[in-house]
């Protein structure tokens, strides 16, 4: 916004201009980039590397998932304490490594098909396709730590499940609001 008694903060890579209607532009060299978002002519943000990109969403999503999964087990479950607290940070890895891997796969997909933006039906395919994924490997994670049957722990992941499916989309679609799509969605 320029115009009287408005400044105008404009950046460029590794330089900041700051325009001042009274007294002109200033550079500053060496001050770091920032996404000028709030403006409505402003750049599109610089797209983020893909990996700290991934890094980025399985931290946020998997500190939000081992609070809830706290809850459920110790709370709702009746698995309460160290038990509940350590089957969460397990299942929390477990799930961790799995959504890295899954989201490289995707995005690989994503490439190959020539799949452009994020409809429904594709984080729908997300959504299921990385839940599925991590049924495989915590079924038996849970039936070990919690000291249940394989179909118990079934159970138990189940009802997690029907959370995670809803909360993989949102978070997902939250995320890529957020910081934007990925390279290979555009």
């Amino acid at each position: 916004m320029t115009g009287q008694g408005h400044h105008d903060l404009s950046i460029a890579p590794a330089t900041a201009t700051l325009s001042i209607p009274t007294t002109g532009t200033v550079q500053v060299a060496g001050v770091p980039s920032l996404p000028a978002a709030a403006s409505p002519d402003a750049e599109p943000r610089a797209a983020m590397h893909p990996i700290f990109r991934r890094v980025i969403f399985v931290g946020g999503y998997e500190i939000l998932s081992v609070v809830f999964t706290v809850f459920v087990l110790g709370g709702l479950l009746g698995h309460a304490g160290g038990q509940a607290t350590l089957t969460a940070i397990l299942l929390s890895t477990t799930a961790t490594i799995w959504n890295y891997v899954w989201n490289t796969l995707f995005e690989r997909a994503e490439r190959r098909f020539g799949w452009t933006g994020r409809g429904v039906l594709v984080r729908l395919g997300h959504a299921f396709g990385y839940e599925g994924g991590v049924l495989i490997f915590t079924i038996p994670l849970v039936a070990f730590m919690l000291k249940v049957s394989l179909v118990e722990a079934f159970m138990i992941e189940a009802s997690l499940l029907v959370f995670f499916l809803v909360f993989t989309y949102v978070y997902s679609w939250a995320f890529d609001k957020l910081v934007g799509l990925p390279e290979s969605a555009k």
